[in-house]
C-alpha cells in the first residue's frame, strides 16, 4: 500500500519467457496465504505463485495484517485496498484486466470469498466499510478453505472473538459472518474447490461446495478420495507432489475457461 509495513506488501512473480515485450497478455491472479487469520505469511505459497506464473499467470501474491491486532473488517478493508493499488502494474508486466482471477488458501480461501462477493455487491462491501476495487472477478481456486469460524468445533470455540472482536455477535456485520448468506452465495463467481482426504477442514469444503450449488452458483468440488492421506492445505503448501499437480492442473483449466 505504499506506507513501508511489512504486513502491506506484495510479490509479484511472472514467468522468464514473459518478458515486457511478449504480445500476448497474461491473466492475472491474485493469492492469498493462509493461516487461520493469525498467523502465515505470503512466501509460504512461493512455489505455489512461482509455478502459476510458468503456467502463464501474472502472480500477485499479497500480504496482510493479522488478527487480533487488525480484525476481519480491517483484514478486508487492507486487501482491497492492495488490489487496487496493483492496478498500476498490470500494464508494466503485460497483465490481462480482463482476465482476474482469486486463489487462497485455508483463511486466504475465505477472504476470496468476501473479497469478490463484495465487489459484486455494495451491501456486503457497504457492513464491512470496504470500498470495492473496480474490477471483475472471473473465477476463484480455494484450497482447504477456513470458510466457517462460528461453528461448535474447535475453531468456532476460540476463532470468532480473535477476528471479529469481543463484541462481534452484536456487531453490524453479524449475519454476514455466515459464508452462506445470500449476499455472499449469490455474488461468487465460478469456484474451484479443493480438499482431500485428511485435510483437517475437508467438511468445510464439502459443505461450501453442497451451499454454493445449491444457490445456483458455478462449483466444481476436487475431493481427493481415501486412497492416500494428505494434510491441509498441500496444493499450495506441496505444489510439487503428484497428486497437487493433478488438482493445480484441473483448478487452472477451470479458471481458463472463464
Amino acid at each position: 500500500m505504499g506506507d513501508g509495513m511489512a504486513c502491506h506488501f506484495m510479490d509479484i512473480y511472472r514467468g522468464k519467457k514473459h518478458d515486457k515485450k511478449h504480445d500476448k497478455k497474461l491473466p492475472i491472479m491474485f493469492n492469498l496465504h493462509g493461516g487461520g487469520f493469525l498467523l502465515g505469511k505470503k512466501e509460504e505459497s512461493h512455489l505455489f505463485c512461482a509455478e502459476m506464473s510458468q503456467k502463464g499467470f501474472l502472480v500477485f501474491s499479497l500480504e496482510y495484517p493479522l488478527a487480533p491486532e487488525s480484525l476481519f473488517p480491517q483484514i478486508l478493508r487492507d486487501l482491497m485496498k492492495g488490489i487496487k493499488n496493483s492496478r498500476v502494474y498490470f500494464q508494466k508486466y503485460n497483465g490481462d484486466e480482463e482476465r482476474i482471477y482469486l486463489t487462497g488458501t485455508s483463511a486466504g480461501a475465505s477472504l476470496c470469498v468476501y473479497l469478490a462477493a463484495m465487489m459484486q455487491s455494495p451491501e456486503l462491501a457497504d457492513v464491512f466499510g470496504v470500498v470495492p476495487a473496480d474490477l471483475g472477478i472471473r473465477a476463484m481456486g480455494l484450497a482447504s478453505g477456513m470458510y466457517y469460524t462460528t461453528k461448535m468445533d474447535s475453531i468456532g470455540i476460540f476463532l470468532p472473538s480473535c477476528i471479529y472482536g469481543k463484541g462481534w455477535k452484536k456487531s453490524s456485520f453479524y449475519p454476514y459472518i455466515n459464508p452462506e448468506n445470500k449476499a455472499i452465495l449469490e455474488h461468487l463467481p465460478p469456484s474451484f474447490l479443493i480438499t482431500v482426504y485428511g485435510d483437517s477442514l475437508r467438511n468445510y469444503s464439502r459443505q461450501y461446495a453442497r451451499a454454493i450449488q445449491k444457490s445456483g452458483g458455478i462449483c466444481h468440488l476436487e475431493d481427493l478420495g481415501p486412497h492416500k492421506k494428505l494434510p491441509h492445505a498441500f496444493s499450495t503448501a506441496l505444489p510439487e507432489i503428484p497428486e497437487s499437480q493433478y488438482v493445480n492442473e484441473k483448478m487452472v483449466k477451470f479458471l481458463m475457461s472463464y
